[in-house]
């Protein structure tokens, strides 16, 4: 199907997307409507061909690619344990805090903090874990290259979790039910204290255990999505206008037009995800009291070195292509101060944004993309892409309420809620194990 240019009309009540050449249904090619006196207060907005492929390749992500580093990364039994795990603060030093609580499902997988609070304050923001099972890299920085690699650096980290890893396999060897699961996906746990190869083994594992269980955190379509959607199936205008209006309005798609356009957002937040998963220097002025951050300079030895990496001894898949992928890696010069592009998807729930939680608002970020009022020069490195954009204000509020659409459907109630108190998902527990459970939660308040 070719496509010269696209001429869409968003009215109060409806919208129609009208291809010059759309071979779909009996009625053959589409024509567009003459622009009439009726059309007053709609959108107007014609995308080109380069456009239109953007925007094909921003639809829903769909299930997360597979992870052949992680043999049970789909396995159901994995993921009940690891959101008993996810949601466990008895895996940290102080026996308050758990994965749960910088990302917290009421805040959309984040804390609401500009900078991540544990034990201490933390140097950098939370990032979500909605659609993570998407990204090649994890964590600001990229040190992880997998969510099972990511997932274990918390427990120990001494300004989050600030436990180790003996005291977490203890925890778990502790609690009649983590050890019971645990057991039966993974075999024994290794006799007491764990440490060495063997206490490793354990950690990694009830990494993949947590990681199965963030890949069922899989956000459905968004408003964004059904529109796209609506868009590809749309044969002639009558066809279109016979569907029910979706919720994405005239001010949302100028922001589309923007954003696809000489706004230059799709130069880094493409795809899917509305992200190339890659490392950016943007040089946005660091919060006042935090000292410089290097970033993915400083990343890649962490990486390279670490025992959790994709083509580590943990892995069961040392050879694959994510493993060869991090073997190639070399730490660059022009990498210092460069952040991972963030997913764009449920944006509206994780302000505050950039690395330190430098913006509270949508309104902030995109501002400062249009003025780089307060950027800084951090060598002579910075992107050259970032210039200024000098947007309007009412152009502004347009890709604003273009973001906002691109929150999709939750994940599945039963895998969002405390599996403490309800169960872990796709699971109706046994009164032995409520018991079990509600005893362990006194002791320890989650």
């Amino acid at each position: 199907m070719g496509y010269r240019h696209v001429l869409i009309v968003v009215a109060p009540m409806a919208f129609c997307l009208l291809p010059l050449a759309c071979q779909g249904g009996e009625r053959g090619a589409a024509e567009p409507r003459p622009r009439t006196q009726s059309d007053r207060g709609t959108s107007g907005v014609e995308l080109g061909a380069a456009q239109i492929e953007r925007v094909n390749e921003m639809g829903h992500p769909g299930p997360p690619p597979a992870d052949d580093t992680n043999l049970v990364a789909d396995d159901l039994r994995a993921a009940q344990l690891g959101h008993l795990l996810f949601f466990d603060a008895g895996l940290s030093a102080n026996g308050k805090i758990s994965c749960a609580s910088c990302h917290d499902p009421d805040r959309g997988f984040t804390d609401g903090l500009a900078l991540n609070q544990g034990l201490e304050r933390g140097r950098r923001n939370t990032l979500t874990v909605l659609d993570a099972a998407h990204m090649r890299w994890f964590n600001w920085d990229g040190r992880f290259d997998s969510l099972w690699g990511q997932s274990h650096g918390p427990i120990s980290h001494p300004r989050e979790m600030g436990s180790s890893f003996a005291e977490a396999v203890e925890h778990v060897r502790e609690t009649p039910d983590l050890r019971a699961r645990y057991e039966q996906i993974f075999g024994a746990l290794p006799p007491a204290p764990a440490s060495g190869m063997a206490g490793e083994a354990t950690i990694a594992n009830i990494g993949k255990a947590i990681a199965a269980y963030e890949r069922r955190l899989m956000t459905g379509p968004s408003s964004f999505d059904r529109w796209v959607t609506r868009w590809r199936d749309c044969g002639t205008p009558r066809d279109a206008d016979s569907v029910p209006p979706m919720d994405f309005s005239a001010s949302a798609l100028r922001g589309l037009d923007l954003f696809t356009s000489r706004g230059l957002c799709w130069q880094c937040h493409v795809g899917p995800l509305l992200s190339d998963g890659e490392f950016h220097a943007l040089g946005a002025a660091p919060r006042n009291d935090l000292i410089a951050d290097g970033g993915r300079f400083e990343s890649v030895p962490q990486l390279k070195a670490s025992p959790f990496r994709s083509s580590g001894v943990h892995s069961a898949s040392p050879q694959g292509e994510q493993g060869k992928l991090v073997e190639s890696l070399v730490a660059q010069p022009d990498q210092w101060g460069a952040f991972r592009t963030p997913n764009l998807r449920n944006v509206a729930l994780t302000a505050p944004y950039f690395h330190q939680g430098q913006f509270a608002t949508l309104e902030e970020v995109v501002t400062f993309y249009s003025t780089l009022e307060g950027s800084v020069t951090l060598d002579h490195h910075r992107e050259s892409v970032l210039r200024r954009r000098d947007f309007s204000p009412t152009e502004i509020s347009d890709i604003v309420s273009f973001l906002r659409t691109l929150t999709g459907e939750s994940p599945p109630a039963d895998w969002v809620r405390d599996p403490w108190r309800f169960g872990p998902g796709e699971s109706i527990p046994s009164a032995e194990v409520v018991r079990s459970n509600s005893a362990v939660a006194a002791e320890n308040p989650r």
